[in-house]
């Protein structure tokens, strides 16, 4: 369970401020998310950002977003799979210590190993460390103490002084000395002597499992019985809160909080006295807790023998019953002016104080009702909508209740608002009620309402009511109620919530997007501006000049002033920030038509009602979430295909078709949220912007040299400006080297030399020729003058001749020789004149992808010339299949690339199952017998984009699901 046995105020060092444990965001990772094994005896994380895993079955090395496994199947230098612990040493070294293999290195990518082989005293390793001196210890399980210097290995065991040959830990300390634990009691060693502590300086008999180092000079020891304190050569008990129990890890993490993990207690976290507990019945995949580690961004790692969990600082926290709500699922949300907070939850209502949950004291049993609405009183009372149940009016002095028995239009309340007037007005699934002078009124469509079902109410400062109903909104002024007229702004119904500015504007939150009402006009902010989602809930504004909308996609936040340029025709797009699981909320399912279902409260902080609870945000600790720029690297290169390992520069052969690289940004806060770009050097004029896919892919290339710049940025941060960087050289076949097309082209002019001097030669002997009969034969002359004018005509049609190799040259750097089709030159050229057409005349613009599927089976298992054979046979169907206007282009390998203009993205989807099918139906035999072609087609459609990039990579997204799906498909 997760329990605080002293309300606990120490938080991680990141955060700077001090929060109770259970408010931290907790992730969990076991086999089912990709780690080898659920036990994680070990973590450690290397300079280049790596988190790695010890684990029963190898070791796992995780980027934030998935897992890579290291065992004996594909490192030789690891001769078992049993990994107990990690060290990562001064130099990068990753050390691994193993329960039978000895002792495996990792550097710069080379793997070694150290075993009983170059003097190990045993292979079964228990612990590793480097003290300050570079050496590495390595204690064992039954062997005693090694240190390895250079190659040189030093021994300790009982005759230098350990009270046992059976370890358990070893670690360096900044002094120097190194301490180990052992069946028997503590060790330190300190200039090659042993010096033994056990119950004569304070600490019980038995063994010791663990060691940490406090930055006061503090030695804290787990036992068996707990853990100890020490300072000097004494030792005692660290806290009478904690409980007795094994404590096999400690960490001392950056603010000098010491977590404990347990064996049946869980995760422990201590300062100053005050104990907070972290079990499984709050998410703790186990309770016998095998490792600690706090990694570079003060996220703590707890490794248990069920799995691996993650204790982070995120934007929202969310409060659930774990807490001390009556149930997860909120309805509504409202603060007090007496600074309590209430909650409206499906099983009653709760509220705040002094940081914790409860019921309020009531013996009112609707108060256990589903509470949908909340509203305060001028005399520090509270109004309580249920669902069943009528309206509820708590004060500290007791609690009245109104039903239709009482003239209430409905029993089911789910907005509540009093007016500046002193009048209570409630929204009621049957009609709209007015509470004045102890009488009620009620309001439906004969008063002008455009619907009985009423969602939202909102007194206005200038004394009107706004209502928000299932079909509609309308104003209440006075007596007189008058529906808002909002058709033209879309087919809006639901009103959901209102929010009124300073100014008097008025905001509300419906089913179609956001609406402004100022001055009597409104204004709808929708999907077309960029917002994410149909549905908005609630409006809230924050002292930043923010908007805070509630969804069922989590929480979306705007700038007021850009929402206001929009409803004004200012600007086209909003900058829209989504919030969800990954930023701290238990659920990124908001819930609405009930109110308020969001709140801001006097500290400033967001409060919105979810599915799961009830999430909040404090917007002036946002800035602290856009961290610095990750750090990146490229993890896989894949060349046609295969798999080639890459440190700064690759070498590729002639003929390469397709490049793939793939790269990680190693920060573990929002992985999810990480953004990506890349640019190739000779082949990309800017950066490509990936959003938060990971790879980036080029096919035919030509030869060259190239550099592939690679950066990412963090959710509000800026780009890294240490770049992942690949140099490649792809060599020329001999025919597309420069030397051959020098020579070429000083053939052909030395030709064209010899020509025209032979020419003049000639030229010069009719000359003389002339000269001898001009005389005698006049007609000669007009023969000669003939043959002169031939020979003219023959020099311009060698020009001619020569023009037409020169257009042949320029059609084959756009044209695929091998299917005819045009290539991705001259694809990439026209999709870009098309994209822009588009946009100009506000036409539909679609563009499919597509894969031969399982093309490099047929080459393996039919032939190449097979695979050539293919490549021509969808070619040939694509041009019989698809419209004169649509565009085909061979993209690269197997790949295709067909741009249809002035297509809809349902139009195209036909066209694409079209040609599938045709596809499908191509007879093989003539030149692979058995064979039987598919293909895979990613469609994506310009709407809403702004570059035609960022169509390329929708339609790369989908090619890449339909393969994910199957294949031979459609997406």
């Amino acid at each position: 369970m997760l329990a605080l046995s002293a309300l606990g105020t120490a938080a991680f060092a990141a955060a700077g401020e001090q929060r109770p444990l259970n408010e931290y965001f907790r992730e969990t990772w076991t086999t089912r998310q990709g780690l080898p094994h659920n036990l994680v005896q070990g973590i450690a994380q290397t300079a280049d950002g790596y988190l790695w895993f010890a684990t029963w079955e190898g070791l796992a090395r995780y980027n934030g977003i998935e897992f890579r496994a290291f065992d004996r199947s594909n490192v030789s230098a690891l001769a078992d799979n049993g990994i107990r612990a990690l060290e990562v040493r001064r130099d990068g070294t990753l050390v691994l210590g193993t329960s039978r293999g000895g002792v495996t290195l990792l550097r710069d990518g080379n793997w070694s190993r150290l075993s009983t082989r170059d003097g190990l005293a045993q292979d079964e390793i228990m612990d590793v460390a480097e003290d300050v001196a570079g050496r590495l210890w390595v204690a064992t399980e039954s062997a005693g103490l090694d240190y390895v210097d250079g190659g040189k290995v030093r021994h300790f065991g009982r005759e230098q002084g350990l009270p046992s040959l059976s370890m358990y830990l070893v670690s360096a300390r900044a002094d120097g000395s190194v301490w180990a634990g052992t069946t028997e009691g503590l060790v330190r060693v300190r200039d090659d002597t042993v010096q033994v502590f056990g119950p004569a300086q304070g600490l019980p008999p038995g063994p010791v499992f663990d060691i940490a180092f406090g930055g006061d000079g503090t030695v804290w020891v787990g036992t068996e019985r707990g853990v100890y304190r020490g300072a000097g050569d004494a030792f005692e008990l660290a806290s009478a809160a904690l409980p007795i129990d094994a404590v096999q890890r400690l960490l001392v993490d950056r603010s000098g909080n010491l977590w404990l993990g347990t064996v049946n207690h869980g995760v422990l976290r201590l300062r100053g006295g005050q104990v907070e507990t972290l079990g499984s019945e709050v998410g703790l995949p186990n309770n016998r807790v095998a490792a600690l580690f706090e990694d570079h961004e003060g996220s703590i790692w707890v490794g248990t023998n069920g799995g691996l969990l993650r204790l982070r600082d995120a934007p929202f926290v969310s409060y659930t019953t774990e807490h001390g709500l009556a149930d997860n699922y909120v309805r509504s949300v409202l603060e007090t002016t007496d600074g309590t907070l209430w909650v409206g939850t499906s099983r009653g209502l709760s509220r705040r104080q002094d940081g914790r949950f409860a019921a309020p004291a009531a013996g009112e049993a609707a108060l256990n009702d589903s509470v949908l609405s909340l509203a305060a009183d001028a005399a520090g009372g509270l109004w309580v909508g249920t669902y069943s149940n009528g309206l509820v009016h708590w004060t500290p002095d007791g609690v009245r209740r109104y039903s239709s028995d009482d003239g209430l239009a409905g029993n089911q309340v789910r907005a509540v608002a009093t007016a500046r007037d002193g009048a209570l007005w409630v929204g009621t699934a049957r009609g709209l009620s007015r509470l004045r002078d102890g009488s009620w009124r009620s309001f439906a469509r004969a008063e002008g309402l455009p619907r009985e079902f009423i969602i939202a109410l909102h007194a206005a400062a200038d004394g009107r009511l706004w209502i928000g109903t299932a079909n509609g909104a309308a104003v209440a002024d006075g007596d007189r109620l008058q529906s808002v007229d909002l058709s033209a702004l879309g087919d809006i119904e639901d009103v959901f919530g209102f929010h009124e500015d300073a100014d008097g504007t008025m905001w509300m939150a419906t089913d179609r997007g956001l609406v402004r009402e100022r001055g009597g006009r409104y204004a709808v902010v929708n999907r077309r501006h960029g917002l994410p989602v149909d549905t908005v809930f609630q409006v809230v504004g924050d002292a930043e000049g923010q908007f805070w909308l509630s969804s069922n996609r989590g929480v979306l936040r705007i700038a007021r002033e850009q929402a206001n340029a929009v409803a004004d025709g200012r600007l086209d797009v909003l900058d829209v920030e989504g919030f969800g699981e990954a930023d701290g909320m238990a659920s990124a399912q908001c819930n609405g038509g009930s109110n308020p279902a969001a709140w801001r409260s006097a500290d400033g902080r967001i409060w919105i009602a979810t599915a799961m609870g009830l999430s909040s945000v404090d917007p002036s600790r946002l800035q602290r979430f856009a961290r610095a720029a990750p750090p990146l690297v490229i993890e896989d290169v894949r060349v046609d295909d295969r798999l080639v390992v890459a440190r700064d520069r690759l070498e590729l052969a002639p003929g390469t078709r397709k490049i793939e690289l793939h790269f990680a940004g190693l920060s573990y806060l929002m992985p999810q949220k990480i953004r990506y770009r890349y640019r190739l050097d000779g082949f990309d004029a800017d950066w490509v912007e990936r959003g938060n896919q990971r790879f980036a892919q080029f096919t035919n290339l030509a030869p060259g040299d190239y550099r592939f710049r690679a950066t990412a940025a963090n959710a509000g941060g800026d780009w890294n400006g240490h770049e992942a960087v690949l140099d490649l050289h792809i060599a020329p076949y001999w025919w597309q080297r420069r030397g051959f097309w020098i020579g070429v082209i000083l053939t052909t002019l030395a030709l064209l030399y010899l020509t025209y001097a032979a020419r003049v030669r000639q030229l010069q002997r009719s000359e003389r020729r002339l000269r001898e009969l001009i005389d005698q034969r006049t007609q000669d002359l007009r023969a000669q003058t003939e043959r002169l004018t031939a020979a003219d005509t023959e020099k311009s049609a060698l020009l001619v001749r020569l023009r037409e190799h020169a257009d042949a040259f320029e059609r084959q750097a756009r044209e695929d020789s091998l299917t005819g089709l045009a290539n991705r030159r001259w694809f990439d050229e026209q999709l870009a004149a098309a994209f822009a057409d588009a946009v100009r005349d506000d036409q539909p613009l679609s563009l499919a992808l597509v894969d031969i599927d399982h093309f490099k089976r047929i080459n393996d298992q039919h032939s190449h010339a097979a695979g050539d054979a293919a490549l021509r046979a969808v070619a040939d169907t694509m041009r019989r299949e698809l419209r004169a206007q649509d565009l085909i282009a061979r993209y690269g390998g197997e790949e295709f690339a067909l741009l249809f203009p002035q297509t809809t993205l349902a139009q195209a989807r036909v066209l694409a199952e079209r040609l599938r099918h045709a596809v499908e139906a191509v007879d093989c035999s003539a030149f692979a017998d058995s064979l039987r072609i598919t293909v895979s087609i990613g469609l994506a459609e310009r709407t809403d984009l702004t570059h035609h990039e960022r169509l390329v990579s929708q339609a790369d997204a989908r090619l890449y699901e339909a393969k994910r799906g199957g294949r031979n498909r459609v997406c």
